[in-house]
């Protein structure tokens, strides 16, 4: 048992106490939070000098360790292009734990990331939720399968197409999806008696079918927003669109739906057709319609480590500090999978979490002095 004191506490949630304290148990779990907190006597105390304390930041659309900072082509387990249908492929069996830039992301803060598989096919594989500590990803992975890879639009057009391979446009883009869906649903009522009817791609597809995992459609033009919903509720999945650089268009449209957006990464060049109207106006816009919405950094398009500068770039189009903190902290928990658990400071929770000398969205100088994840330090400076 240990307490932090005399530190600001402020969490996307609203939770803001100028001079407060936390109460956090041998398993790392958080008991208490009080204004002017004393903690039992006999409590490992460190006081916080009346520095800024927030939650651990969560990237919710990152290929951290999957795409090794420093390497070459062949160090980089992002794609598998080799079939537009690659379900059965896990972002786990990627990771290296020992990628510099989990490092350089860990002293900004960022406790936990959504590693996903990239873009190139239909449907790419399985991601999973880690925290950005461990020497092993079995001690890294806090979710195996969170989620599954889809792609709408110019990516796997370009890798498949330019094959002369299914698909090439995107109603084959749509089709594909469509059949491996359906696919997936038959096997599932039907589940197989022999090995030879056993189909690995199925079976990790089943997960999505039965709801188990959603899936993560990355998709930029608001026309791939539209066919990725509409498809996805034919076999009545749960989704979320990943990057939505034209999202905001149909703001009103996925308020209704209920689906949640991952936006970014949003502080690079506009290299391609769909992404001409990106910009930080859209997690602003989406979070200002009551969208559940995060910014993340689809690392390494955009370095991680500068993640909560991206959220403080969208204060610009309207949005105030905690709904920003809430785009890295909050919202990216409920996203996956750990909104009961993380992204906030609650009686229960887990207590990652990150004292800062400056507050890291308001200002470049601002910088991290102790990074705790479940309690304990995992970062000084």
């Amino acid at each position: 048992m240990w307490a932090l004191t005399n530190v600001e506490l402020m969490d996307g949630r609203g939770l803001h106490i100028e001079r407060g304290g936390l109460l956090i148990d041998d398993e790392g779990i958080i008991r208490a939070i009080a204004a002017n907190y004393s903690p039992p006597a006999g409590t490992v105390t460190i006081d916080g000098e009346g520095l800024l304390c927030l939650p651990g930041f969560i990237d919710a659309h990152s290929h951290i360790g999957l795409s090794t900072s420093g390497e070459t082509l062949g160090s980089q387990d992002v794609n598998e292009t080799s079939d537009p249908v690659t379900a059965d492929l896990r972002a786990m069996d990627g990771i290296y734990p020992y990628d510099p830039a989990i490092r350089e992301a860990l002293k900004a803060g960022i406790t936990t990331a959504y590693v996903t598989m990239g873009s190139a096919n239909v449907i790419s594989g399985i991601g999973s939720t880690i925290h950005l500590t461990g020497n092993t990803v079995e001690e890294m992975v806090i979710i195996p399968a969170a989620g599954m890879k889809v792609a709408m639009g110019e990516n796997p057009i370009r890798v498949h197409g330019g094959q002369k391979r299914r698909p090439s446009s995107r109603p084959a883009v749509a089709a594909v999806l469509r059949e491996w869906l359906e696919k997936a649903r038959r096997y599932q009522l039907e589940t197989p008696q022999k090995a030879k009817d056993w189909d690995p791609r199925l079976e990790a597809l089943s997960m999505v079918i039965r709801r188990d995992i959603p899936l993560r459609i990355h998709s930029h033009r608001s026309d791939d927003i539209a066919t990725a919903y509409r498809v996805a509720s034919e076999f009545g999945v749960r989704i979320v669109i990943d990057h939505g650089t034209e999202a905001d268009l149909l703001a009103d449209q996925i308020r209704s739906w209920g689906v949640p957006v991952v936006t970014g990464p949003s502080f690079s060049t506009r290299g391609k057709a769909e992404l001409r109207h990106k910009g930080f106006w859209t997690p602003a816009r989406l979070i200002q319609a009551g969208i559940v919405t995060a910014i993340a950094s689809d690392h390494p398009v955009v370095p991680a480590e500068y993640l909560a500068l991206y959220a403080g770039m969208a204060m610009r189009h309207g949005i105030d500090l905690s709904q920003a903190l809430a785009s890295i902290t909050l919202a990216p928990a409920q996203i996956v999978g750990v909104g009961d658990r993380l992204g906030s400071f609650s009686v229960g929770f887990e207590a990652d979490m990150a004292l800062f000398e400056g507050n890291p969205l308001l200002s470049i100088q601002a910088q991290a002095k102790e990074v705790w994840i479940t309690g304990k330090t995992v970062y000084q400076r």
